[in-house]
């Protein structure tokens, strides 16, 4: 059969072809590869830093920020945050009351609330995970946000262990109650915070996981949740990938497909992976770099003041730090303005106070101060003058990143210039710096809290003899009578004389030196749409999507 197809045209046109093809090969070889920033503004995909790797990823024994963005993309509760950080929206329960005496709580849930895998959500589900989030044997560290509920602090403590007799009751499958000791206008804020999500129990369980902190049921696969994204992968120390959740009651309200979490715990490497267009959003910003950025005014540059207050624990029972005065004349020491002026350029404010006065609308005197003079009359009144026999102590640095390593420098320095003590800094990995703090096993250590409520009781519970959070292992029974006066005032001013009192201890007796509250400087591409910045960091997942 004849063909108009001889060999040498079959040669032609392959090599034809073939010039065509590596042309192409070269031209994508030498074009400008697709980065990650520009891949997930096509796919709506968000990357963002997430400072360091999560412990895990149970949102009742976590206490982590770095955790907490995540959980608030897994999880909801009762109620939400708006992207403001103050307003109170609906989550699983559409609506609610509150009686006239501000003691009960009636919360009604969605019929469309599901958990990931499609199961509804019930009210009993949410007795369930209360009861866990309770439970003495887990010990989960901010238990104390439930002690406003009848009978939970004598729950966690161990003095009933019937759950039936604390003031939370699922009345039918849709219709929770919660009942307090006291007034609590904070309240609905605290049912807002990641440790008041509903858990699938029968998850949980079938990886024994509801009576002990963490476990294989928060492994991709495993992890049912009920927020507006669900788990698809975890590579540690490298991304945690959530995907949207199909069964989220507000699914259409989220215009992400899918969040990207990468841990990266040093700030220059973070800023790197911003400009090199592998983040959408950092974490933070090296104080280092604050400077340029705010000289060249850069649109993508972004700080936000924050309920934070980064301070020093002093383990109180032992020694040298059991004596109040070797703790006044560690803070004394500190030139909190200079620190902030020359160290921690744009990273915060001096704190004269431990929690950031104008919290919760109390406006504080300042109680801590720069006295060098003081500060070595205490240490020799200790039995230290000059320094002299004082031991030395190993200083622990809650993470190894550069800006922390520069601050512990410079209070190190501090000591040794003012005090004429020596103390050995030792940078560890967060991770491993959380198990320090619950076996409060150092002598002093960089520390912080971060405020998921706009109220002072919440950070000035750290104080009170016992409580899950208090590092400095202090007790003192002046302090925990103000802190319960906070808790049984009856008028706003009696509220705000116990707050002060709170804080008068706190400066006197020293178990936490506040040196400043936190101005969170970070970079947002401008891709990003809806995201803003709130004093308590809460990130409103379904405000946030990508555009050109």
């Amino acid at each position: 059969m004849p063909t108009d197809i001889t060999p040498i045209h079959v040669h032609r046109r392959f090599w034809s072809g073939l010039a065509l093809l590596v042309v192409v090969l070269i031209a994508v070889g030498c074009g400008k590869r697709e980065t990650a920033v520009e891949a997930g503004i096509r796919t709506q995909t968000l990357h963002i830093g997430n400072r360091a790797e999560p412990p895990d990823l149970d949102p009742q024994t976590n206490n982590s920020l770095v955790v907490s963005f995540i959980h608030e993309a897994l999880f909801e509760g009762l109620v939400r945050l708006a992207n403001d950080g103050a307003t109170i929206r609906p989550g699983v329960a559409e609506r609610w009351e509150i009686s006239p005496d501000g003691l009960r709580y009636t919360f009604h849930l969605r019929a469309d609330a599901a958990w990931s895998n499609g199961d509804l959500i019930t009210a009993p589900d949410f007795v369930a995970s209360f009861e866990r989030f309770m439970n003495p044997q887990l010990g989960c560290e901010a238990v104390n946000f439930t002690y406003p509920i009848v009978g939970a602090r004598d729950f966690v403590e161990g003095r009933i262990t019937d759950f039936g007799l604390v003031g939370v009751e699922a009345t039918d499958a849709s219709t929770l109650e919660i009942r307090l000791r006291f007034r609590a206008p904070y309240f609905l804020s605290v049912l807002a915070d990641k440790h008041f999500v509903p858990l699938h129990r029968s998850s949980v369980e079938r990886f024994d996981g509801w009576n002990r902190r963490g476990g294989a049921w928060t492994k991709p696969g495993n992890l049912i949740s009920n927020g507006p994204f669900a788990l698809t992968e975890w590579k540690p120390n490298v991304v945690v990938a959530v995907a949207k959740n199909p069964h989220y009651w507000n699914a259409p309200a989220v215009k992400l497909n899918e969040v990207h979490f990468h841990p990266i715990e040093d700030p220059g490497t973070e800023e790197r992976a911003f400009r090199s267009g592998q983040l959408h959003v950092t974490f933070s910003l090296p104080s280092s770099k604050v400077a340029a950025y705010m000289e060249r005014q850069a649109p993508e540059l972004h700080a936000m003041p924050l309920l934070q207050t980064n301070f020093i624990s002093f383990m109180t029972t032992r020694a040298p730090f059991d004596d109040a005065r070797v703790r006044q004349a560690f803070s004394l020491a500190i030139d909190r303005d200079q620190l902030l002026a020359t160290v921690l350029k744009g990273q915060g404010d001096v704190a004269s106070t431990y929690v950031r006065s104008g919290s919760g609308g109390y406006e504080l005197p300042p109680f801590s101060r720069y006295d060098p003079a003081t500060a070595r009359r205490l240490l020799a009144e200790a039995g230290y003058p000059g320094g002299a026999g004082f031991p030395r102590q190993e200083f622990t640095l809650s993470s190894r990143d550069e800006d922390k390593l520069i601050y512990a420098q410079a209070l190190q320095e501090m000591w040794r210039q003012t005090l004429g003590v020596e103390v050995q800094m030792v940078p560890t990995e967060f991770k491993v710096w959380l198990d320090v703090l619950r076996n409060r096993s150092f002598a002093l250590t960089t520390d912080g809290w971060n405020m998921t409520v706009n109220d002072p009781s919440e950070m000035l519970a750290l104080g009170v003899t016992g409580d899950p959070n208090n590092d400095a292992n202090w007790s003192n029974a002046d302090y925990d009578a103000a802190f319960a006066a906070i808790e049984q005032a009856t008028t706003d001013e009696a509220r705000r004389d116990a707050i002060i009192m709170c804080e008068r201890i706190i400066g006197e007796e020293v178990p936490y030196a506040p040196v400043y509250h936190s101005v969170r400087n970070f970079l947002l591409h401008p891709s990003v749409q809806g995201w803003r910045g709130n004093t308590l960091q809460v990130i409103d997942w379904t405000a946030v999507s990508l555009h050109e």
